[in-house]
């Protein structure tokens, strides 16, 4: 290891390719995430959660029956997510969207 000032994270490669997409980025959805990956929490009919950026948010929520988005997500964001959902398939990577 290289001599670093104390502050300084060591760097770790497996923490930086994880932080690379939010948690509801599904594996097969090649698209990257857009604005700040805890942006929003969605909440399955199970009352499970998963917080992501708002672009997967919305995709997640196109997929899955019964799902809201987590009532103390601003309003702005909440819409942006609801607006994006409408307009897609379920899993819509699947069929290039």
């Amino acid at each position: 290891m290289r001599n670093q000032p104390p502050d300084l994270p060591v760097p770790r490669p497996a923490a930086a390719a994880s932080a690379a997409r939010c948690p509801a980025a599904a594996v097969k959805d090649p698209t990257p995430c857009e604005g700040r990956h805890d942006a929003a929490t969605i909440v399955d009919r199970h009352g499970r959660e998963v917080a992501g950026c708002v672009h997967h948010c919305a995709r997640l929520l196109a997929g899955l029956e019964g799902a809201r988005v987590h009532p103390f997500v601003p309003a702005r964001q909440s819409l942006d997510i609801y607006s994006r959902a409408r307009e897609l398939p379920p899993f819509a990577w699947e069929v290039g969207r």
